[in-house]
């Protein structure tokens, strides 16, 4: 019981020592916000998503659908229940996951292509040489 009473005490005074000590803390948080609003915006915008971004979700979305209606459907008018393990077009459904892999693969290099752009090497051809140039850095 005492060893609590002690606890409690002691959480209290830190509990109320630290926002004492906190004036300085919001000094230089204020200080901070306002050397922030002196600097220019800047003016970066995120990478535009591709052609080939856009082109992959919609193979994902239709490979997908496809695949998912393929493994699904049991040609009687009625879906598969839980429990039931029977495909009526199990080729249509593994082109359809193919396909949406595919897609897949799309979406991740078109989100990407503004960083491969970069690391790309640069290749001059000039009359009788070809230089290949590629910054590397650690």
């Amino acid at each position: 019981m005492h060893a609590m009473r002690t606890g409690i005490a002691l959480f209290l005074v830190v509990g109320l020592a630290l926002p004492a000590g906190a004036q300085d803390l919001r000094k230089s948080a204020a200080d901070a916000v306002e050397s922030e609003a002196a600097q220019p915006p800047s003016l970066k915008t995120p990478p535009a998503k591709t052609g080939l971004f856009w082109a992959g979700t919609a193979m994902f979305v239709a490979g997908m659908g496809v695949g998912l209606y393929g493994f699904i459907n049991d040609k009687n008018g009625k879906y598969a229940e839980f429990g039931e393990a029977r495909s009526e077009n199990k080729h249509l459904g593994a082109a359809g996951l193919s396909v949406a892999f595919a897609g897949g693969a799309l979406m991740f290099l078109g989100s990407r292509q503004g960083h491969l752009k970069a690391a790309a090497p640069s290749i001059a051809v000039g009359p009788h040489a070809v230089a290949v140039s590629k910054h590397v850095s650690w």
